[in-house]
């Protein structure tokens, strides 16, 4: 009995102090729908949610004195190193605990036009990957490689680095190009690598922002893009839901023979200093967290795949460049682009 008095007292103090003051928890764009349903099992009155590009949040937390505004990120790794990487050459000490363990992972997938791809494969051999599609957009319009004068030139979709997986897209791309992801900043200096990104990354493009590049993508035809990044927790459910699934491939490229592809890994990065981190681990770290992201596509052990998630192996590291070359490849991107 005194027991059970002890353990209900608890839970009665827990939920006192949830309620007094509320978890905060930011979460990277891509992940909204996730995070949705995580705040409707905690409840709105326990668990204070804010949605942003985690380019957003990186470029805030980067430079934050006392309170950061936020007790748990959930995003894909690196970009918590990568925020604590930019405050160690300020001077800030790191806000993020340490290891970490990802709640969800994803493939990164590149979906093509058959046509195109068939093109590619043509010029660059298989399989085709960032690479070969970056060498197309180098060479100018598709007829310079065998493909249609109506097709233009090529148009992959957009790498945006502010966007979690935008970056990640990208650091798959330039790992790949390099055929290693074990990469420093002096490697992004390479003459030959600094004219096949600029191609890539400058190629004629929509600037739509009203949806996701894959879903502009599929909704406009290869008028818009030739080919587009994503993590196949958003690609195979929307792929498996469109009336023009078969007319695309979905590649995994890989950046090294054998390696496996390249993967997202979805963590909840606490911070260190925060009063409320056993809240915001309990409240988006645990059970509710896991089934949200396996419902939204994420592979997660114990928990059902939905439609259009394979059940290919994923390896056991990420396959991604360092947090230091991830965040240095931001700000090439934005030198390069203008934007």
């Amino acid at each position: 009995m005194v027991v059970a008095s002890l353990v209900i007292r608890s839970r009665l103090d827990r939920n006192q102090g949830e309620l007094a003051h509320p978890a905060r928890l930011t979460c990277a764009t891509e992940l909204e729908a996730t995070c949705n349903t995580i705040r409707e099992a905690a409840g709105a009155d326990r668990l204070v949610l804010t949605v942003e590009a985690a380019g957003t949040t990186a470029d805030r937390l980067a430079g934050a004195t006392g309170d950061p505004g936020l007790d748990g990120w959930l995003v894909p790794d690196p970009w918590p190193d990568m925020v604590d990487i930019r405050r160690r050459t300020k001077a800030l000490e790191p806000l993020f605990a340490t290891g970490r363990q990802p709640l969800g992972r994803s493939p990164l997938a590149l979906v093509v036009w058959k046509e195109r791809g068939a093109v590619l494969a043509a010029k660059c051999g298989t399989p085709i990957g960032w690479k070969c599609l970056g060498d197309a957009a180098a060479a100018g319009p598709w007829t310079a490689i065998g493909g249609r004068p109506e097709w233009g030139s090529p148009k992959p979709g957009p790498t945006d680095p502010d966007s979690s997986i935008g970056l990640l897209v990208l650091g798959q791309a330039v790992a790949e190009w390099f055929g290693r992801t074990d990469l420093s900043t002096i490697d992004l200096e390479d003459d030959n690598f600094s004219r096949w990104f600029s191609a890539l990354e400058k190629a004629p493009s929509s600037t739509s922002t009203a949806a996701s590049p894959l879903d502009l993508m599929l909704a406009a035809g290869p008028a818009v893009y030739d080919a587009t990044g994503a993590a196949e927790a958003e690609a195979g459910p929307v792929l498996s839901a469109s009336a023009r699934r078969n007319e695309v491939d979905t590649l995994y490229p890989s950046p090294m023979p054998s390696a496996g592809p390249v993967t997202a890994n979805v963590v909840l990065a606490t911070v260190t200093s925060s009063p409320a981190v056993a809240s915001v681990r309990r409240l988006a770290g645990a059970d509710e967290a896991r089934k949200a992201l396996a419902g939204n596509g994420w592979r997660v052990p114990g928990q059902p795949r939905v439609e259009g998630v394979t059940n290919s192996p994923l390896p056991p590291a990420t396959n991604l460049p360092p947090p230091g070359l991830l965040e240095a490849l931001r700000g090439r991107w934005h030198e390069v682009t203008g934007r």
